[in-house]
Order: structure tokens, then sequence, then C-alpha cells
């Protein structure tokens, strides 16, 4: 069984069926503890599933295969190359040109920022952290295991 808390937005209860969850009454510690100990009796009581009964149902409820594709699809769709920034400001600007306006003084704002943080601490002047793999060391620039 899982215990977790009542979460907006997405969360375990949206990932796994009510019967593998319970739902704390409240995101604090003695809810999520109150919730523990009363999943801990209703398995004494064998109110709740084992842990191969869970096995089996997740088994023949998500396939990696299925999981792999659809990460992918995201980490495609994330990857694709976006309209300039100048056209998307133009945009926003013309679909609500006061909030447009604000969006434009935010942005502004924004790359000032960033100007005067880069002027202080140059990008050079940053040691990068490698990426690691479990193969080693992925260098920025070279290709991974897949080739990309």
């Amino acid at each position: 069984a899982v215990v977790s808390t009542q979460s907006t937005g997405g969360g375990i209860s949206e990932v796994f069926p009510a019967d593998f969850v319970y739902l704390a009454a409240e995101t604090t510690p003695d809810s999520l503890t109150t919730g523990i100990l009363e999943t801990i009796e209703r398995m004494d009581r064998g109110e709740v599933m084992t842990v191969g009964e869970m096995h089996e149902r997740v088994t023949a409820m998500y396939s990696w295969s299925d999981v792999t594709r659809r990460t992918e699809q995201v980490y495609r769709e994330c990857s694709k190359p976006k309209q300039p920034l100048t056209s998307r400001l133009d945009l926003q600007w013309s679909r609500a040109p006061v909030a447009g306006t604000l969006y434009y003084i935010c942005y502004a704002i924004s790359y000032l920022i960033f100007v005067i943080t880069s002027w202080l601490q140059p990008e050079h002047t940053i040691e990068v952290v490698p990426c690691r793999y479990e193969d080693g060391i992925v260098e920025k620039g070279r290709p991974n295991r897949l080739g990309r």
C-alpha cells in the first residue's frame, strides 16, 4: 500500500488505482503518521493487497516500452525548435496589448539582470559539471550512447 498526501495538480492518486493508495487527510506529519499506522492495521487484518498481488496488477497496467515511447515523445516535443523570441513577444502583444506590454517589460528586466550577472560572472569563469552516466562521462557536444 502507498500512503500519500492529497495533492492537487497530479500526484500518487493519479498514477495508482484507488485501492493501492491511502490518502492522508492533511499534508502534516501527524496525518501521514496516522495514515501509515492505519494502513499497517489494515495490512494486519488482510484488507490490503499483498506485495505480490500489487506487483501483478502493476505489471499488467504498465509496460516499460510504453513508458519509454511516451517519454521519448515528450523529449522530442520539448526539443523542437521554438519561434524566435521577438515573434513570441509580438504575438503576446497583439493578443493582449496591456498584458503584452507587461510581458515586454518583464522580459526587458530579466534580460538586463542576465546581462549584469553575465558581466559580473562571465560564463568562462564558471566550472562546468560533466553529465555522468553508468558508462562514463558524457562531454558537452559529444554523442551519447544512441549517437545523438
